[in-house]
């Protein structure tokens, strides 16, 4: 019986010295902030996945652009319980139909640009690098995307800023977070600050070629323009509303195009459009 127990014993130990280095290793499918963006190919791979994120049911993919309609009154939903109804007839707290999954999705799309930025702004750094022209490219996107971001969610989560700028708004957030961080809100005119500084820093980045379902120069445009007008800057959405019909690059569909024109994706008059697939 003694000769079992020691060799079972022992049989433990050796089991248990080997499975050490086996056992502790890192998840293949983990990587490290650090060096997930190695050159150009990373970044555009990285930024696809940040597209694809805007495009789920809790941002852009459906719930966003439904937001304001069913409170706004353009379109009606006659039954409750279909779980969109909540806006409709104003029905959520914090308890019940809190539709939390804005905060969390756009939050979560904002951590993945902050990455991005900080990623290729390391890569930038060096002078030596040959692909500087599409990383800027890049940085571009991911600058704009986050002033989107922002601007989503400081609509949602804030007052207007022609009724009370200096009221709490949401927290900006431009560099990498952990996920346990607490972060603070900033006033509603901080993150309008932070808009505008993204999207002029973005601008001359961008190239002004179709570049369907991504942003480019017009994208960001588009979006500043927008933004000036929420903040009564009217003479500036101007001037940079102008710049984009003054282009050419886009076209009004005639009546007798309407119709087919939501057939169709990246029509003429699209400036910026995500690539949305069922």
């Amino acid at each position: 019986m003694k000769k079992i127990n020691i060799i079972l014993a022992t049989l433990v130990i050796l089991f248990t010295a080997s499975c050490e280095g086996f056992l502790d290793v890192k998840p293949s499918n983990q990587v490290s902030s650090e060096i997930s963006i190695q050159n150009a190919t990373d970044a555009q791979i990285m930024l696809n996945g940040l597209m694809n994120k805007m495009t789920s049911t809790s941002y852009y993919g459906r719930n966003f652009p439904m937001y304001a309609d069913a409170k706004g009154g353009d379109l009606t939903i006659f039954s409750a319980g279909n779980g969109g109804d909540g806006w409709y007839y104003f029905n959520h707290s914090p308890e019940s139909n809190s539709y939390s999954g804005y905060w969390s999705t756009i939050y979560n799309c904002l951590c993945q640009a902050n990455n991005i930025i900080s990623n290729i702004n390391g890569l930038l750094a060096d002078p030596e690098n040959s692909e500087k022209e599409e990383l800027e490219e890049y940085k571009g996107q991911a600058l704009t995307l986050r002033a989107l971001m922002h601007f989503d969610l400081v609509r949602l989560y804030g007052k207007p800023y022609n009724m009370d700028k200096s009221a709490l708004g949401i927290a900006v957030v431009t560099e990498p977070v952990d996920a346990g961080a607490q972060l603070t809100r900033n006033t509603v005119e901080e993150v309008y600050t932070q808009i505008v500084k993204d999207l002029l820093e973005a601008a001359p980045l961008l190239g002004k070629g179709t570049n369907d379902g991504f942003i480019n120069y017009y994208g960001n445009q588009a979006l500043l323009s927008k933004v000036y007008m929420y903040m009564d800057n009217f003479s500036e959405a101007l001037k940079v509303a102008e710049g984009i019909i003054t282009s050419g690059k886009f076209e009004l569909y005639t009546p007798e195009k309407w119709v087919e024109s939501w057939t169709k994706e990246y029509g003429s008059e699209s400036i910026f459009e995500l690539n949305i697939k069922a």
